[in-house]
Order: structure tokens, then sequence, then C-alpha cells
């Protein structure tokens, strides 16, 4: 992961730390987030009776990924604030006239952009999770094979009394179990 201070090749670039999650925060991952937000609130508009079938399904059909570059709708978030305010142009460009009202109906871009980083953290759960599996069994057999082995303990940055390294690794293990457990809830 680079520093803060180092320029990104993404909007989320190396934001985990692991490629299997990264690949689930990507730009392109972002990106079809977003499209899947403006879809699903077209859908949900058709379906409540507040916008035509016809212009859900023309909204629906031009929220594919691969008609937008992410790189230019990341360069004109500059000048809005933020990615949406472009995609949003650009979607409306995308359907027939008649559809073209009733883009982003009732929409403010930062519920698009809750709900598009709301998908991805979801999305990006199976390979987080695996993560969080891998380390947990790592922690469970640091503790089985050191749960003799002796160290110095530390209180407050002083020497206490020994403990052993299978204890450490032990609270190690119930953290990464409670959160692996909070994050499936």
């Amino acid at each position: 992961m680079r520093p803060s201070s180092s320029p990104s090749d993404g909007l989320l670039t190396g934001l985990s730390g692991s490629p299997e999650v990264d690949t689930e925060l990507d730009d392109p991952a972002l990106l079809r987030a977003l499209l899947d937000a403006e879809a699903a609130l077209a859908r949900a508009g058709a379906d409540a009776g507040v916008l035509p079938a016809p212009a859900a399904d023309a909204i629906v059909t031009a929220c594919h990924p691969g008609r937008y570059d992410p790189a230019a709708l990341g360069r004109a978030a500059d000048a809005a604030g933020n990615p949406v305010v472009p995609l949003v142009r650009e979607l409306t460009a995308a359907v027939p006239a008649p559809a073209r009202p009733w883009v982003h109906l009732g929409a403010t871009s930062q519920d698009i952009l809750d709900t598009g980083l709301s998908l991805l953290a979801v999305r990006a759960l199976d390979a987080t999770g695996r993560h969080l599996d891998a380390a947990v069994d790592a922690a469970a057999r640091l503790a089985d094979t050191h749960r003799g082995t002796v160290l110095v303990a530390r209180t407050l940055g002083q020497q206490a009394a020994p403990t052993t390294f299978g204890l450490k690794a032990a609270g190690w293990l119930t953290g990464l179990a409670q959160a692996r457990d909070r994050l499936r809830q």
C-alpha cells in the first residue's frame, strides 16, 4: 500500500493491500456499483409507478459499465466533487430523449455514491472473509504451537510477570474471530 501522500492510479487503489480484495474495490468495480445503484433506482421507480417502465428499461440498458471510461469520469469528478455528477451526465446522454428526464430521479449524488460504496463493501466481503479465516487459523496454530513458549510480558511499557507467546496469539485469535463473526453478521 502506498503512503497517503503518494499519487494513486485509481480512486481506491491499494486500499486493502490484498490483490483479491482490491479487485472488488478498483475503479471498474466502483463504476459498476454506481451504475448498479442507478439501475436499481430506475427499476424501483418503475415498480412504484413513479416513472414509466420504458424509461426505466432504457436507463437499465444504459447502465452497462463498458459504455463509460472510469479514468475520464475520475478526471471530470475533480470539477464536480464526486464521480456521480459526470456519470449522471453521461448516463443521461446515453438514453433516448424520452427517458432523459427520468435518469437519477429523486436521488442525490451522495445517495448514489453511498449506495455504490456500500455495494463495493458487500462485494468485497467474501474475499475479506477468506483472509480473516486464514488469519484466524494462523493465530490458532500459533496459540497451540507456542502455548508453552515463555516470553516477557509488559504492562504500561514495564516488564511484568512472564506470559506465553501462545497466550498472546490466543488474544489475537479472539479479536480476529470476533471481527470475522461481526463481519458475517
